[in-house]
């Protein structure tokens, strides 16, 4: 009896500690891993449904002066941008060492309106707007309750530099424009996959995805079931292919083609965008300066 009551105890004790852990504890520690960081390349991915092809989106990543700049822009494409018009260029400026994002600049073009998400990562956590054709008040600067918190790109390289062997965790926050979340990649081990015809040796990541409430706490993502991503197992770690089960059903995306140096074009001007939140809050003195 005694036992029973002190097994009891002990697994009581332990549901507890479980239960009180914190998303901040699950997150890997923000030492970027020994893999090299991503080399400057441009890339074309098909995104569908049910491997019916609805989408294409187009990648770029340059390095000046110790940062990396990332432009992904797409939409969708033929018969799907009839049924639903959609256009996206997400813009952010990553600094190489540690691989912090400093800030991104997001346009999202839907058939009725236009969201416009800008933010920038302080040392007092990330501040961020999203302005939106549909809304005539002006947005304001908020502060990001969610702390420590990536974008979307530079969470994905700093998995992408981890050693990555199998059965390895790394689990990051990120914040896509909308809302934080916290993804989980669990390596499932080494594969050979078919790309555009061609037998190509992977990386097999699984991803779990949940929200990040109002309270800072971790909540299921109903829109999201379960995930899978293939990295290609060589020097460049680039995505291959993506698959995900969604509340709409299956979706993928998948490399079209790639090249490992940059499409060179005459350079434009640097392009200036102003951050200057409203009510004098202390996030942007002066301008931050993307450079395309």
């Amino acid at each position: 009896m005694r036992r029973l009551l002190a097994f009891g105890l002990i697994f009581s004790l332990l549901r507890v500690c479980a239960a009180s852990e914190t998303w901040q504890e699950k997150v890997t520690r923000e030492q970027v891993g020994p893999f090299p960081v991503v080399k400057p390349f441009t890339g074309e991915f098909s995104f569908g449904w049910s491997n019916i092809e609805a989408a294409s989106a187009k990648a770029t990543i340059t390095a000046r002066d110790g940062m990396l700049q990332v432009t992904v822009e797409g939409g969708t494409t033929g018969a799907a941008r009839k049924l639903w018009l959609l256009g996206a260029k997400h813009e952010v400026t990553i600094l190489e060492k540690g691989l912090k994002p400093v800030a991104f600049h997001q346009v999202e073009t839907y058939a009725t309106r236009t969201t416009t998400t800008d933010a920038v990562f302080k040392p007092t956590g990330l501040w961020y707007r999203r302005l939106s054709t549909a809304e005539p008040k002006p947005a304001e600067w908020k502060r990001l309750k969610a702390e420590p918190v990536r974008d979307i790109v530079s969470a994905l390289l700093f998995i992408r530099s981890q050693a990555l062997r199998d059965r390895d965790k790394v689990a990051v926050a990120a914040f896509p424009g909308n809302a934080p979340y916290f993804l989980e990649a669990t390596v499932k081990g080494r594969e050979v996959v078919d790309i555009a015809g061609k037998p190509i040796k992977a990386i097999r990541l699984a991803f779990e995805i949940q929200r990040i409430d109002a309270n800072n706490r971790l909540a299921p993502y109903e829109k999201f079931r379960h995930g899978t991503v293939w990295l290609s197992d060589d020097e460049n770690r680039i995505p291959l292919r993506a698959e995900v089960s969604i509340f709409i059903g299956y979706v993928y995306g998948e490399v079209k083609w790639l090249s490992m140096t940059p499409e060179t074009k005459k350079p434009p001007a640097e392009k200036i965008r102003e951050l200057q939140p409203e009510g004098g809050a202390d996030i942007m003195k002066g301008q931050f300066i993307f450079k395309p």
